[in-house]
């Protein structure tokens, strides 16, 4: 979006960041800054301060992190400086980086290790009581400290202000997120095979790939699936789980391709598989519709429906449903018709997240939050 705001309208777009990265500069910043978060507010205020001065910042973009929109709006103090806060998660998504599940999973490493882990295990519900009570109390202090509330669909914004217990949900504003390449295929184009492409990180928590493998093994055993192979793009720590269940279970036809740049396995998919746990706006279905792969996934989070109509541009499966998944998947294989009019439908659907659109949505907030 920086560059896509620096290219059509000229902005001049500004980071600040907390930890050095091993990458070089963007081109689409004037400047980037690191910024140590000293415990001191007063320190903090008057380092962020110095930097929006200097640089005459007319809108901070605080990234998701809801501890830095209180400390923005001290070192605003006086200014003509707004705030926006654009969160890229499903609310109260955030509560599942510490489920039970992983705790239990834990394996300890020594006698003292053991004793903080039977303590984790029983403080466990207590603990997650605090954790939700101050993560109410950080998206409450998050909106009422920023002047904007930036959601990626219509459907986050009950969730969201019921969690922080606000009456006043005048600050939201939707902005979907932007499509992930700089292409614009046309289908007659494209040379589709007989491929099934999950992009995904490795992560049986969220992503769910043990459902993903299983669905797939019931789907091999029709003869409508015989050329027809899976692709796996991605990794991550789950890596190993889903080889030894691939060879346990000897699942024919799947190949784990490791972290691979993803546009020429979405130009050869024909079909695009999800099974996600929750997702706070599923880009990589966004992205296969994009490169016209007919993406199918779990009704497990809101903003699904604002990007596939079922039967349109791709398959939604009730949550569960393994056989219903399994079914409508063979549909289309064996229907070539039907799986290239979708793929043609999924293609005109995506260009409403163009990042010239979305870039649009984000001048018009910018404007609009600097004159206000």
């Amino acid at each position: 979006m920086a560059t896509a705001l620096t290219r059509l309208y000229g902005a001049n777009c500004y980071s600040i960041y907390e930890a050095p990265a091993d990458t070089p500069k963007e081109e689409c910043f004037v400047k980037e800054f690191l910024w140590a978060p000293h415990k001191e507010l007063k320190r903090n205020s008057q380092a962020l301060r110095n930097i929006i001065l200097s640089n005459r910042i007319n809108c901070v973009i605080v990234q998701g992190a809801f501890i830095h929109a209180p400390r923005f709006r001290a070192a605003i103090e006086g200014l003509t400086c707004k705030i926006i806060l654009a969160h890229h998660f499903e609310p109260r998504s955030e509560l599942v980086f510490g489920r039970f599940s992983k705790i239990i999973k834990y394996r300890p490493k020594s006698i003292v290790d053991f004793a903080r882990w039977i303590k984790r295990i029983i403080m466990h519900p207590l603990t997650a009581m605090e954790r939700e009570q101050q993560l109410s109390s950080a998206y409450r202090a998050a909106y009422e400290c920023s002047d904007h509330v930036v959601l990626l669909c219509q459907s986050f914004i009950k969730p969201f202000s019921e969690f922080a217990g606000l009456q006043d949900t005048s600050k939201f504003v939707v902005i979907p997120n932007g499509l992930s390449f700089d292409v614009t295929p046309w289908f007659d184009k494209v040379s589709k095979h007989k491929v099934v492409l999950i992009v995904s990180r490795l992560d049986e928590v969220h992503k769910r790939l043990s459902l993903a493998l299983r669905i797939w093994a019931r789907v091999k055993q029709s003869p409508v699936a015989k050329e027809w192979t899976l692709r796996i793009v991605g990794d991550g720590n789950d890596r190993e789980l889903y080889e030894r269940i691939i060879h346990e279970e000897q699942i024919p036809d799947v190949f784990l391709e490791g972290r691979k740049d993803p546009i020429p396995y979405y130009e050869k998919a024909s079909i695009f598989m999800m099974t996600s746990r929750s997702e706070a706006w599923g880009l990589t279905l966004t992205e296969a519709q994009q490169m016209g792969v007919v993406p199918m996934a779990f009704d497990t989070y809101a903003s699904l429906r604002e990007i596939i109509t079922d039967g349109e541009n791709g398959a939604i499966i009730m949550e569960g449903d393994v056989g219903g998944y399994e079914h409508r998947m063979k549909e289309l294989m064996s229907n070539s018709d039907v799986r290239q009019q979708m793929a043609r439908q999924a293609m005109a659907s995506s260009l409403k997240y163009s990042p010239h659109r979305i870039a649009d949505l984000w001048w018009k907030l910018l404007v609009t939050a600097a004159l206000s």
